[in-house]
């Protein structure tokens, strides 16, 4: 399905969709392709604490 709507975690409409996965292995957060790029630096540098 096509789905226009970035904010519908269900579906991933762009392949620049990023995902941040922990050291087990675990997804911690998604991130549309319209996230300021600051914002995923941000979550990165706090999960490596």
């Amino acid at each position: 399905m096509n789905n226009k709507k970035y904010g519908d975690k269900a579906y991933i409409k762009w392949n620049f969709t990023k995902f941040l996965i922990d050291r087990e292995g675990n997804v911690v957060t998604r991130f549309e392709p319209t996230t300021d790029m600051k914002e995923v630096r941000k979550s990165v540098e706090e999960l490596l604490k």
